[in-house]
């Protein structure tokens, strides 16, 4: 196994009394020591050379991420000083006994490497991989799913009695999550380490990806030492052989999670697979769903999308659920739809619905539905928390149809003649148009609603059949009006 700079520093530092200099690289790119060999100049990328400084030459050629392991001091040095890494040691040590404690240094991760590689041959055990682990980042480790649910963990007793996670159930209760998310602001789209100081605590998470699919974090809890720097490339080292153990373990990626995955390649409109096939044929008019997708009320803390899936998916029976463009999108049987207002409300959320299909291939329409009608639904300010696609056909009708062409465009020219009007005066021709046709020209439900005397009403009627210069009692003429005057609403003319 590679390693970088600070990791060999910091397990020389534990038997002798070395100091870094330079900005060492993170990546793991170094391969085991090698004595320098007097005379030679030039120093090969990603090596690590154990030296006495006064036997160092005067004009090196130095590659990239070099690593210097150096006795004692010298004018020769000071070539090396900024183009490279260098460890110092005392000059009285046995530069022989330095080497050795070098290999022991590669040796130990190489044994580390070598187990857990060990582990995934023998049935990945994620217990087994985190414990053997624990001697390298020294601290407590915490797997969790994509479920938010306990995959594998260390020295259970500590966190329970110092984090206060209830590991006896299989996942996370709304306490404990509120607790970890305040602890961690763990978002599930982030694919690089976070390092975070909270309440006198240190955590080191990563995220687990398959592709984009989020499979789970791993966490360090800065415990029993320091997280250091580099913990962080060895995370993502060892999040790279937990995806693999994620992978092959038939009760983490199963039938259920290869469903779920091709009904979300479906949706995204990416192409199917043959296994997807399979996959979507099996599971194909078992129910009739709806896709529903949930998204977060404003001014409140988004939920992670895992959870949020898991949650949707333990709700409602035989749905599948996952992460979306930000969101969360649900496919759940029809006839399970009817906690939907509930579930929305205690996570802060509203959610659109889809009109119902069976054939998962319609999953991609149903999808577009369900956005469709959280866009329609916050654009006219609904106040309900489920908005359901078929309240709001039109409004998508009309927003296919305008497109980004300016609503004025079709608009008629009598229409523009009481917009002219209603420029210069504090009675509307427009809306009392708008509402003599919502109100299918009744005279008298019109004059209610605008609170008019029925004389009134009918004096005005007149003046804007003038301007108008049109016959509503021609029913094409009265819907191209009412579909302007909509889209107007939906989409303010320029």
């Amino acid at each position: 196994m590679k390693l970088n700079a600070e990791i060999i520093h910091q397990k020389l530092r534990e038997v002798l009394p070395v100091s870094l200099i330079g900005e060492p690289g993170q990546a793991l790119t170094l391969s085991r020591p090698e004595f320098y060999l007097d005379e030679a100049s030039t120093f090969t990328d990603d090596h690590v050379y154990i030296c006495s400084a006064d036997h160092l030459p005067r004009d090196p050629g130095i590659g990239k991420n070099v690593l210097l392991i150096c006795l004692g001091d010298a004018p020769e040095l000071d070539a090396f000083r900024g183009n490279c890494s260098i460890i110092s040691v005392p000059a009285d040590e046995n530069i022989f006994e330095v080497f050795n404690l070098v290999q022991d240094v590669f040796n130990k991760f190489d044994s580390w490497e070598e187990s857990v590689n060990d582990i995934l041959r023998r049935g990945a055990s994620l217990a087994e991989m985190l414990e053997r682990s624990m001697d390298i980042f020294g601290n407590p480790l915490l797997l969790i799913g994509a479920d938010f649910n306990y995959l594998a963990y260390t020295e259970a007793d500590h966190l329970r009695g110092r984090l206060g996670l209830k590991l006896d159930g299989p996942s996370f209760d709304e306490n404990a999550m509120a607790a970890f998310l305040s602890m961690h602001d763990l978002a599930t789209d982030i694919k690089e380490p976070l390092l975070l100081r909270l309440a006198g605590r240190t955590t080191l998470s990563v995220n687990i990806f398959d592709g984009d699919e989020f499979l789970g974090c791993l966490t360090v809890f800065g415990e029993y030492r320091e997280i250091r720097k580099s913990d962080e490339e060895l995370c993502l080292y060892f999040s790279r052989m937990l995806r693999q153990a994620i992978q092959l373990n038939p009760a983490l990626a199963g039938e259920r999670a290869a469903l779920r995955r091709a009904v979300r390649d479906v949706v995204m409109g990416r192409p199917v697979e043959p296994e997807q096939m399979k996959a979507i044929s099996a599971g194909n008019n078992r129910h009739e769903y709806v896709c529903v997708l949930f998204r977060p009320l404003e001014d409140t803390r988004p939920l992670p999308g895992g959870y949020v899936a898991s949650l949707a998916e333990s709700r409602f029976t035989d749905s599948m659920a996952f992460e979306i463009g930000g969101h969360v999108a649900a496919l759940i049987p029809g006839d399970e739809d009817a906690g939907l207002a509930g579930f929305a409300e205690d996570l802060k959320m509203k959610c659109g619905v889809s009109q119902s299909f069976r054939t998962l291939y319609s999953a991609r329409y149903a999808f577009a539905q369900a956005a469709s009608a959280i866009k329609n639904g916050l654009q006219t300010q609904a106040a309900d928390t489920v908005l359901y696609f078929e309240n709001y056909i039109l409004d998508q009708l009309l927003a296919n149809a305008v497109g980004d062409t300016p609503v004025s465009f079709f608009c008629p020219e009598g229409l523009k003649r009481l917009q002219k009007h209603d420029l210069s005066s504090q009675v509307s021709y427009i809306e009392t148009l708008r509402s003599y046709l919502d109100n299918n020209m009744s005279l008298s439900a019109t004059a209610s609603e605008l609170m008019l005397h029925r004389s009134s009403l009918i004096d005005r009627l007149a003046r804007i059949g003038q301007l108008l210069d049109c016959d509503l009692k021609d029913p094409d003429v009265r819907l191209t009006l009412q579909i302007v005057l909509r889209a107007e609403e939906l989409k303010p003319a320029d």
